[in-house]
């Protein structure tokens, strides 16, 4: 069985679910697919594919930052925050480039933000667009993101492009909202690529059309590669037994907190361990799996 990840870049006009699960059928043994940070059907660039047993680190993926190219249509309100959904509010009122240089700084760091409510995060186990379909109202709170950057790329034609870098969660509709309400305008998100993921950039990717049944294992990375975005750590065999074990141990590697690729001396990749104030934990461990065809 296979176990690793594909870096694919999608594009626009499919979800990410829809998307991914088109690997399935270049798959032998059915295993479990899935992807680590959803894009809209409108927005194309890098997705990384999980399949097997790295979907079980989905969830380490989801929490690296990321780095996005956006286009912002000036002047219309939204339903959805993009060009997918129905215009409901219009202004005359344009920023000029140096309306939006002034304000961009305010947005970079810690920022609250409120979710669209046409997305995938869950409300009561459905996502919050199913309310939003059949106009059931719900209360959606207002969350902290991270903002490490904010760029103009250009301005012309009412439309707005910028470079965006940032941490896990934000939501580039509800940025591109909150940016130009902030100077008394509208803005709807009309392009959007994800250049960068998890360590990963655009170039990186590959088109789902160079995948095929006969080359799929020689192109899927495996596990501990792709989650290169995490620093390793490398132990001895006795604490390797004790990290398997499920103990915490106290060691001289745990200097910087944070999550770590967890590797034997063989080099074997073992999972995820957390570090924390000069101790070490297991946070995601798996059975040998090593190999891209191996089970495990």
């Amino acid at each position: 069985m296979l176990n690793g990840a594909l870096i694919l870049n999608k594009p626009s006009g499919i979800s990410s679910g829809i998307f991914s699960r088109k690997i399935k059928k270049f798959l032998r043994f059915k295993e479990k697919v899935g992807h680590a940070g959803t894009l809209d059907p409108l927005a194309s660039g890098i997705l990384i594919i999980c399949i097997g047993q790295m979907t079980r680190f989905i969830h380490f993926l989801n929490l690296e930052r990321k780095t996005y190219t956006a286009e912002i249509s000036l002047g219309i309100k939204t339903d959805t925050g993009d060009l997918e959904g129905k215009i409901i509010e219009k202004t005359k009122n344009i920023p000029t480039k140096k309306d939006f240089e002034k304000t961009l700084g305010n947005f970079i760091g810690d920022i609250s933000q409120k979710p669209p409510a046409y997305s995938s995060l869950k409300y009561k186990g459905k996502p919050y667009r199913y309310y939003a379909i059949k106009g059931i109202p719900i209360k959606i709170e207002e969350r902290m993101v991270k903002i490490y950057d904010l760029k103009i790329l250009s301005l012309k034609n009412d439309t707005l492009k910028i470079h965006v870098d940032c941490g896990s969660g934000t939501y580039i509709r509800s940025l591109a909202e909150d940016i130009c309400e902030s100077l008394n305008s509208y803005g709807a998100v009309s392009g959007l690529i994800r250049t960068k993921s998890a360590g990963y950039v655009i170039d990186d990717c590959l088109e789902l059309e160079e995948i095929n049944r006969e080359n799929i294992e020689k192109k899927i990375i495996k596990p501990g590669d792709a989650l290169r975005g995490l620093d390793r750590i490398q132990c001895r065999s006795e604490i390797v037994d004790k990290i398997t074990r499920g103990q915490i141990i106290e060691t001289e590697m745990a200097n910087k907190n944070g999550f770590f690729r967890f590797f034997d001396t063989e080099e074997n990749f073992l999972g995820i361990v957390e570090s924390y104030d000069g101790l070490l934990k297991p946070r995601r461990l798996l059975g040998n799996f090593n190999n891209n065809g191996d089970s495990s």
